[in-house]
């Protein structure tokens, strides 16, 4: 029998898990760049990949891993621009550069997920 302390301790593991979950929710629904990402031309690419030449599960993971990287980086340039605007709406150059940085972050991973992608095709084709 559980204990009160470990029903509190899953109980807010859970809650911690819904707040997560609300928070994707809610980028798919008003974030125009995550949303792109969320039904991106990156999934489909992947999934014509997988299907015309089936990957290894280390490439499979690989493909995960690099898309996933893409949804992460958007998800952390959304919080920070959110944030951003927030704390000093008006147009500051440091707030720029800022925003402008975390948006790298994201170009840099997709860069990442292309390379993934491109090695796997140039390994089939050749």
């Amino acid at each position: 029998m559980l204990k009160l302390y470990h029903m509190r301790f899953l109980y807010r593991q859970l809650m911690r898990f819904r707040f997560a979950r609300a928070s994707i929710t809610y980028a798919v629904r008003t974030d125009k760049s995550f949303r792109m990402h969320w039904y991106g031309l990156g999934t489909l690419v992947a999934i014509v990949l997988f299907i015309l030449t089936p990957l290894s599960l280390t490439e499979f993971l690989l493909v995960t891993l690099a898309y996933f990287l893409i949804l992460i980086t958007e998800l952390q340039n959304s919080a920070l621009e959110y944030a951003l605007d927030h704390l000093h709406p008006e147009t500051h150059d440091n707030i720029g550069r800022s925003k402008d940085m975390a948006a790298g972050a994201v170009l840099l991973a997709g860069v990442f997920f292309a390379i993934v992608l491109a090695s796997l095709l140039m390994i089939r084709l050749f």
